[in-house]
């Protein structure tokens, strides 16, 4: 080549690289265009149509470019030009305050929960919407869309969803989308990761599964929640359908079937983590389990025996079973060393003793065996766990002492081995366990001191030891534990003075209950400001008097609050109605002697900080004044004890407005006058109503009717007057207790209240009732059963709290029996009474009383009945107390009578009974003859009279019988005999047209109508 030519060659080739040079500096100077306008309105649609409570969407503003707005992500696309723009590829809107890959399963997420630092899902910042905006389809190159943990208010998730080709990534979780999930997803064959599931809204329907074959690609499959019940005998063969699958979660997807085999080829060798719990599965454990060699984590619910080829799946490290399990569990399972977290709670067929090869799964974090029926000892072998974090041996039947072993649980940060049997003491060695945050060891028989080594665990936020037999003083070395919030010692026999010293230094304690140790005293100086703000305090029944503890003004944030029987002497403090800044669920100061009114109005700043009550209960002190009116606008009050003080005036006037929530009313026992208010009607949620012991006045209110959940009315010992209401009898179908005695009520006993199916206790005593008792009482279908549980169970305020357990299923009366007054509270559901004493009742003793085999008392004394005392009274087998004294019955004492074994206390005096007394069986243990007084023609060894010999034995019941059939065929034929003069009168009249059609026909009607009374008489056994 000439020497010119080389020398143009490398000027044109120096020239072309300076060119490009060039080009690429003014490249890497220009800046890269932002998102696309058409993305950018995309997203600026999808945020119009949401709310954003929390503002998390701020930094979404038209002046910025979008791929710097908060959750979305873009990149510069392969065919983008060297001067192009980026594109949108990943959205991520999840709710900031929860992490959906490790809520459930990661067990440091558990143990930051036991420390109070991971709570339920918060949804003040989660997006609202009714609908994704169609506007996100312009987001053609979008890759990773995340929208967890919002409230898209149970729309269905969108077709168009299906066409974002490019899509790899999808996740939905827990943002209520509800309806038909779209076939069209199964378009995504790039998508690795689906999460469609749910476990706070109900989750979405899949009636077909076909669709997940096209997702060619998918690792992580979570329809949790979805209700897959349409395809749930086919659900396995959809699902084996995706094989690269790693992750599948089908908690709660109301399966019902299980395959016990799978012939086809199973694609879900691959499969990592198996979530199948929560659903109705009652079979076994598949075999085809069992080929899931890669299987780490399994969780499912199963019955039977598990299966010895758990032992394939060497590589698990989560086995979570439960449902029916039961033993033996075999001995396979202690070999899977990897095993890491092991929960077979909730398998209360899973008998026995913890076996002692436990030791073998040293690699052990967690340890859940709860709520089994497991038995005898914890092994010292336990104690070679020791990478052991969490231990719940909580609800078994576990008995002797917690072993010395413990103590090598070093890492140990939860430890529950509550509702047990364990004795003795608590071992020394607890105090080596450093990292604890939960200790329950409550509900046990646990004896002796609280060790002072407790004072070593620096970690601990919970402290439980409830309900066993310590003793002794509360150790200060409590006061070290500065990172306490829960301290509960209730139910024990501890002997303490509990000072400022004990309490000092926690500074984040919450929760005290001392309730039940009555020889604790509380001892703080009066004007002491504790350094904690306390939300739940229940020092029911230790000392705390004679003054109300003034400490408790600092303690802004309480909750609830139990000072019941603390030997208080004092003022009622108005301070008290402001002493909280948020809600006061609970109040209650019983059993004290608090005096004082309580303040007739709460000023305007004390009403917005003292938010409603569910419990008020201030019984048995000396309040005086009048109910305030106030309690009328506690929307959420749910009880309300005013029991035994010496309260006045009036019943408030002022509820109007319907309210669901108030259960129970009891202002027994004041001095209340008045009327009840008709506006009491409208508390139609309430379930118990006591105004007993009052000097009330007036008829029943007919609004009364409205409260139709009523299961208790105690109304005894005012002034009502009238007639007893029919519409209690047609309306308020739950009654279990009807109590009116010691009023001025007058008439007859309606008939309808035998209707009450649920009624137990009936008194009517001392009022002015008249006419004959109602043979339908006969048809009190609880009463006619010996059954001790109730048909209806009374539920008040739904016991919440254990502080208020005295007000749930039990109720608490006084019932007249055996000539004395009891008060029936925890076991008011066993007692079956019948009252009508002290009326002015005639006519006889109803035979169907014998049909009442449940009933316990029955009081007729003082009345006007007459007639005998019916045989059926021996069908009564539970019958313990019998008054029938101060009547007008005749006739011999049945000797019927003996054979209620049940029958202690019986009382006959004064009627005019002849015949011999009846002796034998349950009679010959009641030998005082003043039960037989006042009956001049009867005679026996009892009370010293000899019959003569023309009296003969008590009439038997087949004499009875016997007696009753020849009377009955003497009547049959004279009567038939009679039957057919009147039928040819009557024919004969009607043929000749003597006697008027319609008087025929009722003539012929009355005479064919063969009276009942005889029939029930001479039919009756």
């Amino acid at each position: 080549m000439p020497l010119h030519s080389l020398y143009y060659s490398l000027l044109l080739c120096g020239l072309i690289m300076s060119l490009a040079f060039s080009l690429i500096e003014a490249a890497v100077a220009t800046p890269t265009r932002g998102c696309s306008e058409v993305e950018r309105d995309a997203l600026l649609s999808f945020k119009a149509n949401v709310k954003d409570p929390s503002h998390r969407l701020a930094s979404w503003s038209p002046q910025i470019d979008c791929c710097k707005w908060s959750g979305v992500v873009c990149k510069t696309t392969n065919n983008a030009s060297l001067f192009g723009g980026q594109h949108v590829v990943e959205l991520n809107l999840q709710n900031p305050n929860v992490d959906t890959e490790s809520f459930f399963i990661d067990p440091q997420t558990f143990l930051a929960s036991l420390r109070g630092e991971i709570l339920s899902p918060s949804f003040q910042t989660a997006l609202q919407g009714e609908m994704l905006s169609p506007s996100l389809l312009n987001l053609t190159r979008l890759e990773r869309l995340n929208l967890s943990w919002n409230d898209f208010g149970g729309t269905p998730i969108p077709k168009f969803i299906g066409s974002f080709l490019n899509l790899k990534y999808l996740e939905l979780y827990g943002s209520n989308f509800a309806g038909v999930i779209p076939s069209q997803l199964g378009n995504l064959s790039s998508l690795y990761h689906l999460g469609l599931g749910s476990r706070w809204y109900v989750g979405a329907i899949a009636p077909r599964l076909d669709w997940l074959s096209g997702l060619s690609s998918l690792r992580h499959l979570d329809l949790s929640s979805v209700n897959l019940s349409t395809v749930s005998q086919n659900w396995l063969s959809e699902v084996n359908m995706v094989p690269s699958l790693q992750e599948l979660y089908l908690y709660g997807c109301d399966l019902n079937h299980i395959p016990s085999s799978f012939n086809s080829h199973l694609n879900l060798t691959s499969l990592k983590i198996l979530n199948l719990e929560a659903n109705l599965f009652s079979s076994s454990l598949p075999n085809w389990l069992w080929r899931l060699t890669s299987l780490s984590s399994l969780t499912i619910d199963a019955s039977g025996l598990i299966p010895a080829g758990i032992s394939n799946l060497t590589r698990l490290i989560q086995l979570h079973i439960s449902g029916n399990i039961s033993s033996p569990l075999p001995v396979e399972i202690w070999s899977l060393n990897h095993l890491m977290q092991l929960d077979l709670s909730s398998n209360n067929m899973l008998t026995g003793p913890i076996p002692t090869e436990i030791a073998n799964l040293s690699s052990l974090q967690l340890l859940f065996l709860s709520d089994c029926s497991l038995n005898g000892q914890m092994p010292s072998e336990i104690g070679n766990l020791r990478s052991l974090i969490s231990l719940d041996l909580s609800f078994n039947s576990l008995s002797g002492p917690i072993p010395i072993e413990i103590g090598n649980l070093t890492s140990l940060i939860s430890l529950d081995i509550s509702f047990n049997s364990l004795s003795d003491p608590i071992p020394t060695e607890i105090g080596n366990l450093t990292s604890l945050i939960n200790l329950n060891l409550s509900f046990n028989s646990l004896s002796g001191l609280i060790p002072t080594e407790i004072g070593n665990l620096s970690s601990l936020v919970r402290l439980h030891l409830t309900g066993n037999s310590l003793s002794g003083p509360i150790p200060t070395e409590i006061g070290k534990l500065s990172k306490l919030q829960s301290l509960t010692l209730q139910e024990n026999s501890l002997v303490s003075v509990l000072s400022e010293s004990h309490l000092a230094n926690l500074t984040n304690l919450k929760t005290l209950t001392l309730r039940e140790n009555s020889q604790i005293t509380i001892s703080f100086d009066y004007d002491w400001v504790p350094s904690f703000q306390l939300e739940t305090i229940d020092l029911a029944s230790c000392i705390v008097g004679p003054r109300f503890p003034q400490w408790l003004r600092s303690q802004k944030s309480m909750f609830a609050l139990s000072l019941s029987n603390t030997s208080i002497n004092d003022i009622l403090p108005h301070w008290l109605w402001n002493s909280s800044s948020s809600t006061f669920w609970t109040i209650d100061l019983s059993n004290n002697k608090l005096r004082g009114p309580i303040p007739s109005k709460i000023p305007r700043q004390m009403h917005i900080n003292f938010m409603s009550p569910n419990y008020l209960i201030l019984s048995n002190n000396h309040i005086n004044g009048s109910i305030p009116s106030f309690i009328c606008k506690w929307k959420e009050l749910r009880i309300l004890d005013l029991s035994y003080n010496s309260l006045s005036g009036e019943i408030p006037k002022c509820w109007q407005e319907a309210n669901t929530n108030l259960d129970f009313i009891h202002l027994g026992n004041n001095k209340l006058t008045g009327e009840i208010p008709s506006s009491i009607g409208n508390l139609i949620g309430l379930t118990s109503l006591h105004l007993d012991n009052n000097d009330l006045s007036g008829q029943l209110p007919m609004s009364l009717k409205n409260c139709t959940k009523l299961h208790v009315i105690d109304l005894r010992g005012n002034n009502f007057i009238g007639s007893i209401p029919t519409w209690i009898g047609q309306s308020l179908q739950h009654l279990t207790v009807l109590k009116l005695r010691s009023n001025m009520f007058s008439g007859i006993i309606p008939s309808n209240l035998g209707e009450l199916s649920n009624l137990q206790i009936l008194d009517l005593a001392n009022n002015n009732l008249r006419g004959s008792i109602p043979y339908s009482f006969g048809n009190f279908s609880a009463i006619r059963s010996t059954s001790r549980a109730m048909n209806h169970s009374i539920s008040i305020g739904g016991a919440d709290l254990d502080l208020y357990i005295g007000y749930g299923e039990s109720d608490s009366l006084s019932i007249v029996t055996k000539g004395f007054e009891y008060v029936f509270s925890s076991i008011l559901y066993l007692v079956k009474l019948i009252d009508l004493s002290n009326n002015s009742l005639t006519g006889e003793f109803p035979m169907t009383f014998g049909s009442l085999v449940g009933l316990q008392t029955l009081n007729l004394s003082r009345n006007f009945l007459r007639g005998r005392i019916p045989y059926t009274i021996g069908k009564m087998k539970s019958l313990e107390t019998l008054d029938l004294s101060f009547n007008n019955l005749s006739g011999v004492i049945p000797q019927d009578l003996s054979r209620l074994t049940a029958l202690n206390h019986l009382n006959l005096s004064y009627n005019n009974l002849s015949g011999n007394i009846p002796s034998g069986y349950q009679l010959q243990t009641l030998q005082d003859a003043s039960i037989y007084k006042g009956n001049a023609q009867l005679c026996g060894v009892l009370i010293n009279k000899s019959c003569s010999t023309d009296v003969g034995n008590n009439v038997t019941k087949e004499e009875l019988q016997k007696s009753k059939s020849q009377i009955f065929l003497s009547i049959y034929f004279g009567t038939s005999l009679g039957y057919v003069i009147g039928l040819c009168h009557l024919c004969g009249g009607h043929c000749s047209n003597e006697v008027p059609r319609d008087a025929s026909r009722i003539s012929f009607s009355k005479l064919l109508k063969f009276p009942q009374e005889i029939v029930v008489f001479f039919l009756s056994p």
